[in-house]
C-alpha cells in the first residue's frame, strides 16, 4: 500500500522582516524559520542588541534542546502564540495573548513576556502545545487560547556580541549542507567512519567554540533539590566537557572549524576573523 507524503508547510517570512537579518528556514517535523542577524553589534549604538528571531509553524515539534550557557546570559521575548519554557527544575507556560506566564488553568500568575536565562542555568524551549503534551503534566490542565498560532520569540543575549548569531548561521549552515559539499581526505575519511554522527561530530565543534553546552543526558528528575540537585549536575556537566573538549581536539587535526567562511555573512565573518587574529583584519 503506497502512504501519501506528508505535506510540509511552507516557509514564509514574518512581515515585516526583523531588520539587519536575513532568513534560514529548516523543514521537516521541526520546521522552523530562523531571521539571523547579518552583521556585528554596532560600535555607534554599543547598546542595542543583536536579535535573532525564530519562528515556529503550528505543526512544528522544534525544541531548543536542554542546553546551559558559560559566558552569557540569555533572553527570550515571547511575540506570538505560547510557549512552555524548561527553566532549570521549573516547567513554566507563557501566552502572548494573555500578557505573561499562566498556570494549568490559563490564569496569569506572572505579568511580562521576557524570559531571562542566567549562565549555567539548564533550559528549553518550544512551543507549548507539544512540549505540555510530551511532559508528564500533559494532558492535564489547558491549553491557552493561542496555542494553535504560529510562535514566534526574539532571543538574544547579553553581553550582546556576536556569539548568537554566529552560532545561528554555522548550525544551520551544518545541517542543511549538501552532502556532496566539498572536503578534505581526512574529513571525507571522518564522515565515512562516522556516518549518521558526523553532523553532530561537527555541532559538537560549533557548540564548544560558541558557548552551546547541551546537556546529553538528564540524570535529576525534578525532585531534588541542594547537595544531590548539585551532585547530578555536576556530573551532566563534566559529561557534556569531556564529549565537546573531546569533538574539539578531533576537529583541530581534521580542520574542521566552528565558523567557516562559506557558511557566515561577510561582515560578521570579517568581525569573527579581526576578533581571532588580535584586531588585525585578515583577508
Amino acid at each position: 500500500m503506497r502512504t501519501r507524503p506528508i505535506k510540509q508547510p511552507e516557509a514564509h517570512l514574518l512581515d515585516p522582516r526583523p531588520p539587519g537579518t536575513s532568513p534560514i528556514h529548516r523543514p521537516g517535523v521541526d520546521f522552523v524559520t530562523y531571521h539571523i542577524p547579518t552583521s556585528p553589534p554596532s560600535t555607534s549604538s554599543p547598546s542595542s542588541k543583536l536579535k535573532t528571531t525564530i519562528h515556529l509553524h503550528p505543526t512544528s515539534h522544534w525544541t531548543s534542546g536542554l542546553h546551559f550557557h558559560t559566558t552569557h546570559t540569555e533572553h527570550l521575548r515571547l511575540v506570538r502564540g505560547s510557549i512552555t519554557v524548561r527553566l532549570g527544575t521549573t516547567l513554566n507556560t507563557y501566552s502572548a495573548s494573555a500578557g505573561g506566564q499562566i498556570d494549568a488553568q490559563c490564569r496569569v500568575v506572572a505579568p511580562g513576556l521576557i524570559i531571562t536565562v542566567p549562565k549555567y542555568v539548564r533550559h528549553n524551549w518550544g512551543r507549548a502545545d507539544h512540549m505540555l503534551r510530551r511532559s508528564r503534566i500533559g494532558g492535564s490542565g489547558k491549553l491557552p487560547d493561542d496555542w494553535s498560532d504560529d510562535v514566534v520569540v526574539e532571543e538574544w543575549t547579553d553581553p550582546s556580541d556576536s556569539t548568537k548569531p554566529l552560532f545561528f548561521w554555522n548550525l544551520n549552515g551544518v545541517i542543511t549542507a549538501s552532502a556532496d559539499d566539498p572536503k578534505s581526505a581526512p574529513q571525507m575519511v571522518a564522515r565515512w567512519m562516522l556516518g549518521g554522527w558526523w553532523i553532530p561530530f561537527q555541532l559538537f565543534v560549533i557548540f564548544w567554540e560558541l558557548d552551546n553546552w547541551p546537556v546529553f543526558l538528564s540524570l535529576e528528575g525534578g525532585n531534588e533539590a541542594g547537595l544531590w540537585l548539585w551532585l547530578w549536575q555536576s556530573v551532566e556537566f563534566v559529561m557534556t566537557f569531556l564529549v565537546l573538549f573531546g569533538a574539539s581536539l578531533v576537529g583541530r587535526v581534521l580542520g574542521v572549524k566552528a565558523v567557516v567562511k562559506e557558511r557566515t555573512p561577510k561582515e560578521l565573518w570579517d568581525a569573527w576573523q579581526k576578533d581571532k587574529n588580535g584586531g588585525s583584519k585578515v583577508h
